[in-house]
């Protein structure tokens, strides 16, 4: 299993100076902090970190309103940030980042996803989810103590520490391009809205 870097604020610093805003900026700085620390470093692993930092695109600086902020308030616990996103012509960073300045919370109760989130975390559909909680490689409960039905009148209950052990043990089975960067790398991080989940 590939070790996760642990991210210094030097490094940080050198993203935030060095980051040009393009992919071939995020493959270097890969390059030089893999030189750097004698560790391997993504370009993946510095593109969550952009994300984490809220630096992703210039042309996302358009200031948020007060009218954006309630709205965004107000979907952030109903819908995945990638929806979000098209409803209000942002940028995904751009959700996910403003969500952590007005304290708005991301689809987590008290540390615990439901298979929908899962999916839409991991950027695959709920038949793939179910194939990994059937074979025990991702662990989850019966939310409320019977096994969820088709029509669904119980819903699986997953643990963020739970989820973040299936990613950092299978991290191969997960598409890039699909991914809830942002989330991920909360959860691998052990943070999730600014709480320790570990």
């Amino acid at each position: 299993m590939t070790k996760c870097h642990r991210w210094t604020d030097e490094e940080r610093e050198i993203i935030r100076r060095d980051y040009k805003h393009t992919h071939a900026s995020r493959r270097h700085l890969a390059e030089i902090l893999s030189a750097r620390c004698g560790d391997t470093v993504t370009e993946y692993a510095v593109a969550g970190q952009i994300a984490i930092m809220g630096i992703a695109k210039r042309d996302d600086r358009r200031p948020w309103t007060p009218h954006e902020k309630e709205r965004l308030a107000t979907l952030i616990p109903q819908f995945n940030p990638r929806v979000i996103a098209k409803m209000m012509h942002r940028s995904l960073n751009s959700v996910v980042v403003q969500s952590k300045r007005i304290g708005a919370s991301r689809r987590i109760r008290d540390g615990w996803f439901t298979k929908t989130e899962v999916c839409e975390i991991l950027g695959v559909d709920h038949k793939w989810v179910q194939r990994r909680i059937d074979s025990n490689s991702l662990v989850a409960s019966y939310h409320h103590d019977a096994r969820p039905t088709k029509v669904g009148l119980h819903a699986w209950h997953i643990n963020a520490e739970d989820l973040a052990v299936f990613i950092r043990k299978y991290p191969e089975e997960l598409n890039g391009r699909n991914v809830d960067l942002t989330m991920i790398v909360e959860l691998i991080a052990g943070v999730i809205n600014g709480q320790m989940t570990k």
